[in-house]
């Protein structure tokens, strides 16, 4: 009886590892074949039943594979996993309540289960619920804020309960000022600039004191090229709201760019002491300070940017500047060192394919373009 017992285990082992191998190669039905044996030879087994159940349900048996998952929770209740494929299996028969119930027999038997706080919320968002969705998802994101599928359905509910928001928005008043700077958001999202900058000047002229909307319109100004009209309209930030950090930064730089040093200098000195996380500040400031012959200050400042971010834009232009002013101050060996760097990343960034994925959102305290220095100097002409 030992022997035979003993020949079972290792025949058993071996399905369990076949199976795992299968699914591991894609071949979920030769999966379900191997564990059906395990479950034969260990019928009180219940991870053999819930590794079944997870290679029918591949292989789009849904009603057996809900079977099998079910006889591994009556063998081992509160078993991790189980209530989970269980509820995915729901989900995709569009059994929704039960897949709710599912799922959070899941999340409290294992709070830190991503995938069962983001199918939970899924569930919501099927229903047309996506206010109750916000709260699974914002923990599944908590526990794994790396994972595709979580930020998607988290971006998704998100978004809407925004679009709700609009819409009762557009109810109450289809012509307010609130109306036209979420279309102007809207299209700068979707880099229809014109139409952003048509909707942003509505909403500047039915509340010209509200904070924030100036700021709005210099952007889009500026992603134009039109360079002067957004220098009028980040003053008319700045009047309204004279501790604006953001429009002191984006401003400043843009003096700086367009030949006014010593002012874009001061108000870049005034967003950094404000806020000293405003990184790119130190390379637009650096160019400022070279502008007006401060030479060693630019320096620190271009040294700054690099320390800040040593893989942005901001880094590799600030080693092409570096290498012209250690060039202009006779050192040598400091200006090899940085043109060596400046080709280093040049040639690092032609290479990488991310270069051509677009941007779907900007940070405020963000300049409006990526190239702020050649986007300028075109419209000098």
């Amino acid at each position: 009886m030992v022997s035979q017992a003993a020949v079972t285990d290792v025949n058993v082992r071996q399905a369990m590892e076949q199976g795992a191998d299968a699914i591991k190669a894609g071949n979920a039905s030769e999966a379900v074949t191997d564990y059906t044996a395990v479950t034969h030879a260990l019928p009180e087994f219940a991870e053999g039943y819930l590794d079944l159940g997870l290679a029918l349900e591949q292989t789009g048996q849904l009603a057996m594979a809900h079977d099998a998952l079910e006889r591994s929770l009556q063998l081992k209740p509160g078993l991790r996993g189980a209530n989970l494929f269980l509820g995915i299996i729901a989900y995709r028969q569009d059994r929704y309540k039960d897949a709710e119930a599912s799922l959070l027999r899941e999340t409290h038997d294992d709070p830190r289960d991503a995938k069962a706080f983001m199918w939970l919320g899924v569930c919501y968002l099927a229903e047309n619920n996506p206010k109750a969705a916000i709260a699974p998802l914002d923990r599944a994101y908590l526990l794994d804020p790396k994972d595709e599928d979580i930020l998607y359905h988290r971006g998704h509910a998100y978004l809407l309960m925004a679009n709700a928001s609009y819409a009762e928005m557009f109810k109450l008043n289809e012509d307010s000022m609130r109306v036209h700077q979420v279309l102007g958001e809207a299209y700068a999202t979707g880099y229809r600039t014109e139409q952003a900058i048509w909707e942003f000047e509505l909403a500047v002229k039915m509340a010209p004191n509200q904070p924030g909307l100036h700021e709005e319109l210099a952007d889009q100004y500026w992603i134009a090229g039109q360079m002067d009209k957004a220098a009028i309209a980040y003053r008319d930030e700045l009047r309204i709201d004279p501790y604006s950090t953001t429009s002191k930064f984006k401003l400043g730089s843009l003096l700086v760019l367009r030949q006014s040093p010593q002012e874009g200098v001061d108000l870049l000195n005034q967003a950094l002491r404000a806020d000293p996380t405003l990184n790119d500040a130190h390379y637009y400031l650096g160019s400022g300070l070279m502008n007006l012959g401060r030479d060693q200050d630019a320096i620190q400042e271009f040294q700054r940017a690099i320390a800040a971010d040593a893989g942005n834009g901001r880094a590799i232009s600030s080693y092409y500047k570096l290498a012209r002013l250690y060039r202009k101050l006779g050192d040598t060996q400091a200006a090899d060192d940085a043109m060596q760097n400046f080709l280093r990343m040049k040639s690092q960034i032609a290479a990488r394919q991310d270069r051509h994925t677009a941007q779907i959102t900007r940070d405020r305290a963000s300049l409006p373009v990526d190239d702020a220095e050649s986007t300028t100097a075109s419209t000098d002409h």
